[in-house]
Parts: C-alpha cells; sequence; structure tokens
C-alpha cells in the first residue's frame, strides 16, 4: 500500500512538473508574441532601461523628430526584464539595451542609431516608415 501511495505520488509530481512548465511556456509564448506584435504594429518601437544612459542618450535623438507612432518598453519597470532580454535577442541578436526597431526590423542600439543620425539617414528612413508626424509640411 505503501508503495502505490508513493508511486501515486510520484506521478502526481512529474505530471504536475510538467503542467506547470507547459503553463510557463505558454506564458513566455504569449510573451514573445506581444513583442512580436508590438515591434510588428508601432512604427518605431524602443526597448529601453529608465537608468540606462545609453538608453536615455538614444531617446534624446529620437526626441529630435516628431515621431507620430513611437512605443517605448522601460525594461526595468517589468518583473518579466530577464525573459524579456531574452525574446528580443532572437530578434536582435542581443539582450543589451537599448534596442531600437523601425518597421519592424532591428536598427541597433544608441551607437548604431547615432551614426546612422551623423550620416542624415534617420530622417530617410522614419519617412520610409511613414512615422513622422507631418501635419505641419504644408
Amino acid at each position: 500500500m505503501l508503495r502505490i501511495l508513493t508511486i501515486t505520488l510520484a506521478l502526481i509530481a512529474i505530471v504536475s512538473g510538467e503542467l506547470s512548465k507547459t503553463k510557463e511556456d505558454k506564458t513566455l509564448k504569449d510573451l514573445e508574441d506581444k513583442i512580436v506584435n508590438d515591434i510588428i504594429t508601432h512604427k518605431v518601437m524602443v526597448y529601453s532601461k529608465t537608468y540606462c544612459p545609453w538608453s536615455k542618450r538614444l531617446k534624446v535623438i529620437l526626441a529630435n523628430y516628431e515621431i507620430d507612432d513611437i512605443k517605448i518598453v522601460e525594461l526595468d519597470r517589468s518583473n518579466q526584464t530577464e525573459e524579456m532580454q531574452e525574446i528580443l535577442k532572437k530578434y536582435s541578436g542581443r539582450t543589451t539595451v537599448p534596442q531600437l526597431f523601425i518597421s519592424g526590423k532591428f536598427v541597433g542600439g544608441h551607437d548604431e542609431t547615432k551614426a546612422i543620425e551623423e550620416r542624415g539617414e534617420l530622417r530617410p528612413m522614419l519617412e520610409k516608415a511613414h512615422a513622422l508626424d507631418n501635419r505641419d509640411e504644408f
């Protein structure tokens, strides 16, 4: 009888572990779906951290443009920071911030964006993405 109880408890533990793993996998899949949806849906998408000096500098660069569709996610304000960074790695190749996406494509972090801006290429990228507020340009 004790052996049957032990086996039953072991099976319950295994099944319970698999169910929680499945639930965790679903949660991660939902998080990845949300990240991908944000990257695709918003013309300009930034993943940042509030205390990161490079993130602050990237946001200063972007503030020079009247972007009408920008979403900024501050990873350090999430309880899933590490998970989000691992998911972002699939789409950008890195876990560091900031990460800038324009029209669903990874542009880079601060250094890449600054170089693109200095070459005069950032505005055309934003224009091509229809991300700039052009209401005053008539």
